[in-house]
């Protein structure tokens, strides 16, 4: 995990990003106002990273199976790394949050992504070679418009 986190997978983010404000669009009751302010957040981070949207899709036309993998190998490490960030949020929620079973979800979902993002750490820093074979090779045979 010493590269660069994101930096490979703006094109994916963005798009997603792309779509979510499109489907704003189409939700009622919020005004117009805060619609165009979020559409023209969303347009100051296209033109901001253009370079990157360009060679991330430049990247997924030439083979769209690595770009993937690559996407979601960072998005798993991104919410690893922003557990940082999520914990303390959970937990001023789960103070004081009035519905002690929501408090208390909140809390078992928060122990259990924890747990399961470590274990998946762990797994990949003992047996990243195997795993990395695994994703980039075999099964990339696997899959019928991956091979190139």
């Amino acid at each position: 995990m010493d590269k660069a986190l994101l930096i490979k997978s703006v094109f994916f983010f963005v798009s997603l990003w792309g779509f979510t404000v499109a489907f704003l669009w189409f939700r009622p009751r919020i005004e117009v106002f805060w619609k165009i302010i979020a559409t023209l957040i969303f347009v100051f981070y296209v033109w901001f990273f253009w370079d990157d949207l360009n060679k991330g899709y430049a990247a997924l036309t030439v083979d769209w199976y690595k770009v993937t993998v690559d996407f979601m190998k960072e998005l798993i490490a991104l919410v690893f790394v922003n557990l940082f960030f999520l914990w303390p949020v959970a937990l001023i929620v789960v103070f004081y949050k009035a519905d002690e079973f929501g408090a208390e979800k909140i809390l078992k979902f928060m122990c259990i992504l924890t747990i399961i993002l470590w274990i998946v750490f762990a797994v990949y820093v003992y047996y990243e070679r195997g795993i990395d074979t695994f994703l980039y090779k075999n099964l990339k045979e696997m899959i019928p418009d991956a091979k190139k």
